[in-house]
């Protein structure tokens, strides 16, 4: 039986600004972007306002949507979920480069993600999602680095004595590349690394998204579904099958849900029957990436797909 949750990203718009840095690997600059969202309610209403609005006991959150290690917000967010009874699945963690060559810089955002672990892992959290390199770098060829494995191995045993699963995701750069991913996997070793499969992280869909967040070439609005809708999607569920067998957490990422309530560009009951055939009923989050309207009544209708999906292929 799956269980069903929902990230407080897929909300982000209603939680205020969100700023977030990732590392440049070909300057080795950091990139900071920005987004001036409006807010609604403070990211510790969450949990409660996900119970109600989704029927979920289970939730996810990202750790660049509090201020930092010190913002008062997580200790809020901890009661919440204390207050609630509801169950903190999973947090995503961007943070740092464990593809960072220099050892003392790698070593620095080790000890910044032991941190953020430690802060999760007292909440509950029964995962931790950390990026096996920057998002931004380049993901082909077939470097893995001994120090990448190491640092993962490190971080994944400091998450299980805390009482945490590490796991790394398909999140842009090499990571995005299924083979790449599998490697990975198979050199740090499931004692200490799993994988979160999130369904819309593959390259046919990396640029169109990044072209959804950010407007076309004069920042203008661009539609959703006509965006996505020359995308070939091949390789993308050919990715899904390549990971599908590691998967111990999933995201249900959709970009777009329309008026008749049709949601895209990812057909959901393809993926997750792919997901099922390989045995998969692990836990489902949402993670919806839209844009405009309301985010709260999207996430809700993605919910419901994505429970009548597992119900279908379940028969």
């Amino acid at each position: 039986m799956n269980t069903l949750s929902v990230s407080s990203y897929s909300v982000r718009e209603q939680l205020g600004p969100v700023d977030f840095t990732f590392v440049d690997p070909s300057s080795g600059r950091d990139v900071h972007i920005s987004f001036p969202f409006t807010k609604d309610l403070d990211l510790s209403e969450f949990p409660a306002r996900a119970k109600s609005a989704f029927g979920v006991d289970a939730i996810e959150t990202v750790a660049f949507q509090f201020a930092g290690l010190d913002d008062p917000e997580l200790d809020r967010f901890a009661a919440a979920l204390r207050d609630t009874g509801v169950t903190l699945l999973n947090v995503a963690i961007d943070a740092g480069d464990l593809l960072e060559p220099d050892p003392a810089k790698r070593g620095a955002d080790i000890a910044e993600l032991q941190r953020w672990i430690d802060r999760f892992a007292a909440m509950g959290s029964r995962f931790v999602r950390v990026n096996p390199g920057s998002p931004l770098a380049q993901h082909h060829g077939d470097d893995l680095p001994d120090y990448l494995v190491e640092a993962l191995r490190e971080l994944g045993a400091y998450a299980s004595d805390r009482g945490a699963r590490l796991l790394v995701e398909n999140h842009g750069g090499p990571s995005s590349d299924p083979v790449w991913m599998t490697r990975l996997l198979d050199a740090v070793g499931r004692d200490h690394l799993g994988l979160l499969l999130d369904l819309g992280n593959f390259d046919a869909l990396l640029m169109p998204a990044m072209a959804l967040f950010f407007g076309g070439q004069d920042g203008e609005r661009v539609d959703p579904e006509q965006l996505f809708a020359s995308v070939d999607l091949t390789s993308l569920y050919a990715g899904i099958e390549a990971l599908a067998p590691r998967a111990e957490l999933v995201h249900v990422k959709v970009h777009t849900v329309g008026a008749d309530g049709a949601v895209g560009p990812v057909d959901l009951a393809r993926a997750l029957g792919i997901l099922t055939a390989v045995g998969y009923d692990g836990p489902l989050t949402v993670e919806y990436e839209g844009t405009g309207g309301d985010p709260w009544a999207k996430s809700a209708r993605v919910l419901e797909v994505a429970a009548s999906a597992v119900e279908e292929v379940a028969r």
